[in-house]
This record gives structure tokens, C-alpha cells and sequence, in this order.
């Protein structure tokens, strides 16, 4: 039987501009293969409304079945779009998936979704649209939460596709909107990573689902092939690799000497982004990989501090950071920094480690001086902090606690709120680099000096505060934060106009909003 299927996100309330959603690709390129009658809209990608993304939707008759990929973070917009789809479709099954409803999936089945899928999607999505249209039994189906007779059914997870090249390549149906929108194209080579940091949510993603290894990769041939039809059928040239680590092992020396010798061959002028880990860096893989067209990437540092790294788990120490940083430096490629400032057991001393380490490392780009851990539900750092007794929630639904420490406390207090007072302009000038954004070289080094020169005003305020806290009562912390603000007006004034005008000689769009995490 050959089903109408539509597969969307919904718009999403984010400070960070939208990006394409390849997992709805992939999901459409399987069920395509059987077929199926498939219809893709990205609602956060093309800025829709619930009501446009509706429209979208139906244009070709109303679908039979719905997927819609969230996070929890835009949970109230996909309850929107559920309420919408529910009145002008009917009752047909909507599925949930990613990382909101692997994690929240109670939250998810009581706003009304079908079947909330927990964890990959690709092997299941066939036999559960089958067992959902003829109303078939779920239980045999691995992965997913339901509710039946009012209680929660949650099936165990199944084991993630291992050989990721059996995966066909995805549909690409909103390029023309990335294009727009001077995105860069996403593939993926590889899922999961090695890691075992305690805040991260990649980690807990596949931490129950796996016996086998944490990270697969695809061929090279295959992300060859993938990048060739991108630029063929699509003029694509600089893609973001989205890979939750691109460099683990077996990608060694060897491996990326390879990678970078087989795509020079075909002589196209790849630019490329990456997220990688510090310890799996070597001067060899960056000088062949800055050849291959590597020029921008992120890099989970996180902190200066031993002691800090030890509590987070980091399989890095502080010298893998340095050098990381070092040859990332020497060879041009533009760099975005993970940073944790604090954590529950944050001290001083790590404080004033991390500011020197910093006046040093000042051509980094951050999202700003002012970063916390955050306590993610089913990550390690969230479940120790609820044994101890000093988890809460606030108003979004998001986990906080208290720092341990009162002397840190106060810095953490100055320094939120001396963030918060100029984050939606942070978040507007690192986006062009951090998403990245299509640009001549020109474009990336105009915006990166605006990246470097709200770095540089930010170390400066972190020792600033330091000093602060040693000489002046508590009592005039909010003179400072005030002061501050106001002796920096003109500063910002200056940056916002010099993004502005960059934007227009680019023809970039900005539409994130204020952070909605920054409560």
C-alpha cells in the first residue's frame, strides 16, 4: 500500500538562525524507496507558522500519516502545530522524534503525539507507519514510547544502524531555501562519539541504546560520492559536516591523508566545517584537512582547569587543549570554543586559571565569557545533581541549581547579567562563523574581528570582576553590572552597526531570537 506521508518541524524559538533538518531527509529518502508518497517541510527552516507549515502540508491533500522532528525546546510550538494538524486533518497518527522526545517523551505523548520514537529512526520508521495504519500492536516495535490504557509504554531501545553507507543519501527538497538563506549544506559522515562527558546529551543518547560501538562512520567513498552529487545537482560547495565528532577512531593520520587525497582529486572547491575533539588532533591532520578545505570548526575545550575537566569527564587534558589550539591557530582555521565556565562545583582558583588562560587565547571565538553546564535530562551531570538534592525547575521547564561556592556564586550573578544585557548581539555577530554562513574570505574575516573584538571586551570584564570581588562588598555588585553597561553602550552601539552593515553587503538574514536558555 502506498501511503501519503508528511514530515516537518515545527517553527522553533531559537537565538540561533535555522539551519535544514537532515533528518527528515534521510526518513524521506527510505520511505521514498518504497514508494511512498512523501512531503517535506522544514516549518523552522522556511520560518513558517503553524498555520503556513498546515497550508504546506495539504497543498497536495491531506497526508495519512505525520513525523515531526523537535526538541524539547520547542515543545510549545509543536503542540501548536498538533493542535492545528488535529483540527483540520483528523485523527491520524503523528510521530515524534529526536532529541526532545528521547528524552521527554512523556511530555510529548500528553500533548497528544501518536508514538514518541526514542533514539535513530531510520529502521523502525517502515514497520511502525505499518503497524500504525493497520492498527497493529506496537509492543514488538524497539524504541518507542506509547500510551496505552492511560500508563506509559516504553519498549527497549534497539541497537543504531551500524553500517551508515546502507543508508541512502537524503533528500535535499528545501536546498533551494538553504541556498536562500546562504546556509552551508549538512552531511553527516559519522553518529555518536567516543566521549563520555557527563553534560553531554549525544553521550545519553545512544548510552542505553548501544552494546556495540558508541561512533560509526560512513566510508569515504560514500561521503565522496554525497558531496560530488551535492555539487553537481546543486552547486554546493561548502557544506557543515554535522558529525557529533568527525575525528574518532579509526580516523587517524592515515585516514584523513586519504580523505583529503581522494576529494582533491575531483578538483572542486570544497570548504568545509567541522565539530572535533581536542584530543584526536594532530599538526599532520590539520595541515591535511586545512588542504582538503577545512577552514572553520568548533572544538569542545570547555575549560583550563584540570580539576574542571576532571568533574566533567573530559577524556582531554589541559595540554591536549593548548596544543589543539596552537595548530588550529598556525593553520588559519577559524575557531569556536566550547567554554564551561561554571559548574555546581566551580572554585575561584579555576576562575582565575581560565581568565589568564584566556587573555592568552583571545582570538578564539566564543558565545561569550558568561557559560554554565547545563544539567540536560538524561545526561550524568543531571542525575547526579538530583541525587544531591539541588535540582529544580524553572518556568521553561529547564533544570538549575546553586553553585556550592558563595564567592562564585556572585561572579556567576554579575557576569548573567552583564551577558544577558548584550547576548542577542553576541549570538547575531558569532553566527555568520559558528553556523557557518556562506561567504568569501573577505565576508569571514570582517565579521570574525567583530567576533574577536566582543571576546577581547569580555576577558577584560572577567578580570574586572575578579578584582572586584576580592576589594568591594557584595552589596554594590549591582552598581557594578549597571556601570559596566552603561560605560559599554557605545561599544555594542559601534559592533550593532558594523554587523548590520556586514549583513547588507552580504545579503544575510539574522531572524534568531533572544536566548531562550538565558534565563
Amino acid at each position: 500500500m502506498i501511503y501519503k506521508i508528511a514530515l516537518v518541524t515545527p517553527s522553533t524559538y531559537s537565538h540561533r538562525t535555522a539551519e535544514e533538518t537532515i533528518a527528515l531527509g534521510y526518513l524521506a529518502s527510505i520511505l521514498r524507496k518504497q514508494n511512498h508518497c512523501v512531503k517535506i517541510v522544514d516549518g523552522w527552516l522556511r520560518d513558517l507558522c503553524s498555520e503556513e507549515i498546515i497550508s504546506h502540508i495539504c497543498q497536495s491533500g491531506k497526508p495519512q500519516i505525520v513525523g515531526m522532528s523537535c526538541y524539547y525546546s520547542n515543545l510549545n510550538q509543536a503542540k501548536e502545530l498538533l493542535g492545528l494538524m488535529r483540527q483540520r486533518i483528523g485523527g491520524i497518527p503523528i510521530i515524534c522524534g529526536g532529541y526532545g522526545p528521547t528524552f521527554h517523551d512523556l511530555d510529548f505523548l500528553n500533548a497528544g503525539f501518536t508514538v514518541a520514537v526514542r533514539g535513530e529512526a531510520e529502521h523502525i520508521i517502515m514497520p511502525l507507519i505499518d503497524s500504525l495504519m493497520f492498527r497493529k500492536d506496537l509492543s514488538s516495535l524497539p524504541g518507542i514510547s506509547y500510551i496505552k490504557n492511560g500508563l506509559i509504554v516504553r519498549t527497549n531501545r534497539t541497537e543504531p544502524i551500524e553500517d551508515l553507507d546502507l543508508l541512502p543519501f537524503p533528500a535535499r527538497d528545501e536546498m533551494n531555501i538553504v541556498k536562500i538563506r546562504r546556509n552551508p549544506a549538512h552531511v553527516c559522515t559519522s553518529r555518536g562519539c567516543t566521549g563520555h562527558c557527563s553534560f553531554c546529551s549525544i553521550y545519553a543518547f545512544t548510552r542505553d541504546a548501544s552494546k556495540r560501538s558508541k561512533w560509526r562512520q560512513r566510508s569515504i567513498q560514500n561521503i565522496i560520492d554525497e558531496l560530488r552529487y551535492l555539487y553537481e545537482n546543486f552547486g554546493i560547495s561548502c557544506v557543515k559536516f554535522v558529525d557529533d565528532s568527525f575525528l574518532e577512531p579509526p580516523r587517524d593520520e592515515k585516514w584523513v591523508a586519504k580523505f583529503s587525497d581522494r576529494l582533491s582529486r575531483y578538483n572542486i572547491p570544497f570548504r568545509f566545517r567541522t565539530q572535533v575533539r581536542a584530543d584526536r588532533l594532530t599538526e599532520s591532520i590539520v595541515r591535511n584537512l586545512k588542504g582538503a578545505g577545512w577552514f572553520a570548526t568548533s572544538i569542545g575545550i570547555e575549560n583550563f582547569s584540570s580539576s574542571a575537566l576532571k568533574r566533567m569527564g573530559k577524556s582531554t587534558s589541559v595540554e591536549d587543549n593548548l596544543k589543539a589550539l596552537g595548530w588550529l591557530h598556525k593553520y588559519g582555521i577559524y575557531t569556536q570554543m566550547g567554554m564551561i565556565l561554571f559548574d555546581y562545583q566551580t572554585t575561584v582558583e579555576e576562575l582565575e586559571k581560565n581568565y589568564h588562560s584566556l587573555l592568552k587565547y583571545d582570538w578564539v571565538i566564543t558565545k561569550g565569557i558568561f557559560t554554565e553546564m547545563f544539567a540536560a535530562k538524561g545526561t550524568y551531570y543531571a542525575q547526579r545533581l538530583n541525587r544531591l538534592g539541588i535540582l529544580s525547575v524553572d518556568a521553561s521547564q529547564n533544570y538549575q541549581y546553586a553553585i556550592h561556592d558563595s564567592t562564585v556564586r556572585r561572579v556567576y550573578r554579575i557576569l548573567k547579567a552583564w551577558h544577558k544585557s548584550h547576548s542577542y548581539l553576541y549570538d547575531w555577530v558569532i553566527d555568520s562563523i559558528s553556523a557557518p554562513k556562506v561567504l568569501p574570505d573577505e565576508g569571514y574575516a570582517e565579521i570574525y574581528s567583530l567576533c574577536n573584538k566582543l571576546m577581547s571586551c569580555d576577558v577584560n570584564f572577567l578580570g574586572r570582576i575578579l578584582e572586584h570581588i576580592k576589594n568591594v562588598s557584595e552589596r554594590d555588585d549591582g552598581r557594578i553590572i549597571s556601570n559596566a553597561i552603561f560605560e559599554h553602550s557605545a561599544f555594542y552601539a559601534d559592533i550593532e552597526l558594523s554587523i548590520k552593515g556586514a549583513y547588507e553587503k552580504y545579503g544575510l538574514v539574522y531572524d534568531g531570537a533572544p536566548n531562550p536558555f538565558l534565563v
